[in-house]
């Protein structure tokens, strides 16, 4: 385990209630620090046993069973991890963006071919296994097309599919799901989710 949950959103749970939720600060490997965010109730004496319900790039959503070493409102360390459950979320963990974007490829004869000039546009959100898309240009439903995305660690070529659209002012929102994706594509974008979805939670919180 060591250092593969550092980062993770997790939440504490006693008897089934979630009493805190928080974020994995250390992974050391025997034992794991949790830095609390919100304390929901009473929080537990050494040598308790929690549930710990953690959002893993690797695994989804995993629950440990875990001994509490020590615990106050701002910190919990706990030890004796025992994975008791795993339920991948790819499909639903998704996150806000603004992310500017330009469709420079489209799909035709089977293969991707340059667009010029390119469609610009705007990734709303963004999820492991697809996007929502804003742009100017009319897109047919299935139209394939393809992108490059940085996320600041990766740069990805990446090809997605239209699923749907939606008409708003001054242009479109598209529903795409991506295709062809390999298995570490997949990994580091969900990932990159993750760590925005802690980094927005943090600027949200107040000085």
């Amino acid at each position: 385990l060591s250092k593969m949950l550092e980062g993770s959103p997790s939440v504490v749970l006693v008897g089934g209630a979630v009493i805190a939720r928080g974020e994995v600060s250390v992974d050391a490997g025997l034992s794991v620090s949790i830095r609390l965010d919100d304390v929901l109730g009473d929080l537990p004496s050494p040598g308790d046993e929690v549930v710990l319900r953690i959002a893993e790039a690797a695994r989804g959503q995993s629950e440990y069973l875990a001994t509490v070493e020590r615990a106050n409102p701002e910190m919990m360390i706990v030890s004796d991890l025992e994975l008791i459950s795993t339920l991948q979320q790819r499909m639903i963990v998704r996150v806000g963006t603004d992310i500017p974007v330009k469709i420079e490829r489209e799909m035709a004869g089977g293969k991707l071919v340059d667009l010029d000039p390119c469609i610009e546009g705007t990734i709303l959100d963004l999820s492991g296994t697809g996007l929502r898309l804003y742009c100017g240009a009319a897109l047919r439903e299935n139209y394939r097309f393809g992108f490059d995305l940085s996320t600041g660690f990766d740069v990805f070529k990446l090809v997605a599919e239209v699923l749907r659209c939606e008409v708003v002012p001054r242009g479109y929102r598209y529903g795409c799901r991506f295709v062809g994706t390999t298995q570490h594509e997949a990994d580091a974008l969900h990932r990159f989710v993750l760590s925005e979805q802690i980094a927005q939670r943090r600027r949200a919180q107040p000085e």
